[in-house]
């Protein structure tokens, strides 16, 4: 009889109904799970943000018509890999489902689904690793399941550090480049912005991701300057900083976007290489700031269920179940 792997993709969530009632939930876990790491915040004052955030989302998602696609692409990236897992294998059987940290299907309730399984494979679909992204699946994990955290479960890491994910990426953008280019075009390379200092002024305890966000820009900033078909002036990070917390890394799209301007470049593409799937941060919140600031804004999708980043993410799916002794990579 095949073994049985759960893969779980795991991401933050965002609801497909936008209502008070479904995120009134979200606001509160998105508040447990990651604002009281790095705040000690008071129950009255944690039901008054998650209230306020409710309906300044549900208001502004509702006027502008807007609707995440965030779990629906998840929902298809488990679907596609699946797939592809179960057409390269014969002595495992693998089942791939998503889990979200602020939506249902809560992580911690897919993970109980699948603990008769012979193991369970963790995908942070967020490449880099931080204590407010895959750091949560850990923190729900070791506090909800002890145990059974150590004995068969893996949690996939260093995504953002490939040398074919770069090509990847790469290609995405080019492929999805706009037609009739002006002489001068600028590519924002965007993702969720992270904490270099705390409330204290000091260097934050926890893993913030920091360092690593730095080194997968450059990296992917370098892949793409090497490609002949690079047609853009100028390339930078644009992370999109929370407001409190301590304080967020510099690099934000607002100076990106400054800069481009003082560059004479009022053309840009966006690509939030930071994601794996499109969310209303990306989509959203990233490109509105750009139109805001004058830009004429040209939205490349992130990788989402794309054939190439599905079978490069089925291969580490693959090298990590070695560790269990289940089944050889593919090459």
């Amino acid at each position: 009889m095949p073994k049985k792997i759960a893969v779980l993709l795991s991401t933050y969530g965002e609801v497909e109904e936008v209502s008070f009632k479904k995120l009134y939930p979200n606001s509160s876990r998105i508040l447990y799970y990651i604002t009281s790491r790095i705040a000690n915040l008071p129950k009255p004052l944690q039901i008054f943000i998650a209230t306020m955030r409710s309906l300044k989302r549900k208001s502004y998602w509702k006027k502008l018509g807007y609707r995440s696609k965030l779990n629906e692409i998840t929902r298809s990236q488990a679907k596609a890999l699946q797939s592809i897992l179960n057409q390269e294998s014969n002595k495992v059987t693998y089942v791939v489902r998503d889990a979200y940290y602020f939506t249902p299907p809560h992580f911690e309730d897919v993970v109980r689904s699948v603990q008769d399984f012979d193991a369970i494979i963790t995908v942070p679909m967020i490449p880099v690793e931080s204590e407010f992204a895959c750091g949560i699946a850990c923190y729900i994990k070791f506090n909800q399941f002890k145990d059974l955290a150590l004995q068969k479960t893996r949690i996939l890491k260093h995504l953002w550090n490939d040398e074919r994910l770069f090509e990847i990426c790469a290609n995405h953008i080019f492929e999805h480049l706009p037609k009739n280019l002006p002489t001068k075009l600028g590519l924002a390379l965007t993702a969720h912005g992270t904490l270099v200092k705390d409330t204290n002024g000091e260097t934050p305890k926890i893993n913030t991701g920091y360092e690593e966000t730095l080194m997968f820009f450059e990296k992917l900033k370098s892949a793409i300057e090497r490609d002949k078909r690079n047609v853009f002036s100028s390339i930078k990070l644009g992370a999109m900083n929370h407001k409190f917390g301590g304080e967020w890394m510099p690099e934000t799209l607002e100076k990106a976007l400054q800069e481009f301007k003082a560059e004479g470049i009022d053309e840009i593409v966006m690509f939030p290489f930071g994601f794996f799937a499109d969310n209303s941060e990306a989509d959203l919140e990233g490109v509105e700031e750009a139109e805001a600031a004058g830009f004429n804004v040209h939205y490349v999708s992130c990788l989402n269920d794309s054939p190439a980043f599905m079978h490069w993410l089925a291969n580490r799916v693959k090298h990590v179940s070695e560790w269990f002794e289940l089944t050889s990579p593919t090459t």
